[in-house]
């Protein structure tokens, strides 16, 4: 039972390290986009990959809390769900979809929808693991 609580930390942490520095490469990469309306391929491969990583994230997180081996700190449970909300939004776009229409007609540039929800999933990872891994 040891084993497997320690394999699923593991698998919790890594994913939080490697969603937090994914997410950040990203968001970056779409900050430096002129347009982003024709997005290639691989961008969305990867984006997918992060909301993988989240889902991955928060069923770790789930069977640690449901073994009683959460952090003391009842913000880390409200960093994992707003990231899976996101994760949430961030479905809702892929090639060839413009965000706007997710937002139902909403003026504003793309870019900075998929920006902000990358950044935000990026300071949700981040805060999580200073709650969390890093225990402040």
């Amino acid at each position: 039972m040891i084993f497997m609580i320690h394999l699923i930390l593991w698998v919790h942490v890594s994913a939080a390290i490697g969603g937090f520095i994914l997410s950040g490469i990203i968001a970056f990469w779409l900050l430096r986009q002129p347009d982003v309306t024709n997005l290639p391929h691989h961008f969305w491969q990867w984006q997918r990959t992060v909301q993988w990583i989240t889902v991955v994230l928060g069923a770790a997180g789930t069977a640690l809390y449901l073994l009683g081996k959460r952090p003391l700190d009842p913000l880390h449970l409200l960093y994992g769900g707003l990231a899976l909300l996101a994760t949430l939004l961030l479905a809702g776009f892929g090639p060839g979809r413009d965000p706007r229409e997710v937002l139902q007609g909403w003026q504003i540039n793309p870019k900075w929808i998929l920006f902000g929800l990358n950044v935000f999933l990026w300071a949700m990872y981040g805060r999580g693991l200073t709650t969390g891994f890093f225990g402040f």
